[in-house]
């Protein structure tokens, strides 16, 4: 979902008007609790990705990857885990030995904030409907008691539904044994 459609979500979930005149004077408050939201998934999920890195000369530059690196968790060839180092600054790598050609950087990344309308968070679909949850829970607190009796249910129901979604999203290496003889 882009940044829109979650607003547009939201306001129908909150039987507000979802209208092209609405939109704008929401937008700004409803962006802010959908990047809490996202904060906070990231947080909890913490997301990872592989990405094929050239490796010249045994270095490699974490700067060509396509996200922010929050952790390294490693770097592979053919599957097998390299020994790796940080080089003179930490967005190179150094892996003595190894030929020049391609390595597979596994890493934990940074989100980037929803600003446009068509950004989309950079979050797997099931954790969309998480967001409009949020989002509404948040957006509700500031109303009269029954407004404060939606927003605890949905906060209630964002923090259930992200425990159901945390065995999905662990690391690579996470309840895994390995034998290495």
């Amino acid at each position: 979902m882009t940044a829109a459609e979650l607003i547009q979500s939201a306001l129908a979930e909150l039987d507000h008007p979802a209208d092209t005149a609405a939109l704008p004077l929401w937008k700004e408050k409803l962006l802010r609790f959908a990047n809490e939201a996202i904060n906070d998934l990231f947080e909890t999920f913490r997301p990872w990705r592989r990405d094929p890195l050239p490796i010249v000369n045994g270095s490699i530059d974490l700067t060509a990857l396509p996200h922010a690196v929050n952790k390294l968790l490693g770097v592979e060839r053919c599957g097998m885990r390299i020994p790796f180092f940080f080089g003179a600054d930490t967005n190179t790598l150094r892996v003595p030995g190894v030929p020049d050609g391609t390595m597979t950087v596994v890493y934990r990344y940074a989100p980037e904030p929803l600003i446009e309308d068509d950004d989309e968070p950079a979050l797997p679909a099931a954790c969309h409907p998480l967001i409009v949850l949020y989002m509404t829970g948040r957006f509700s607190m500031h109303n009269d008691a029954p407004g404060m009796n939606h927003a605890s249910a949905a906060l209630s129901l964002y923090e259930t539904q992200k425990r159901r979604l945390k065995l999905e999203f662990d690391e690579p290496t996470d309840y895994r044994i390995t034998n290495r003889w």
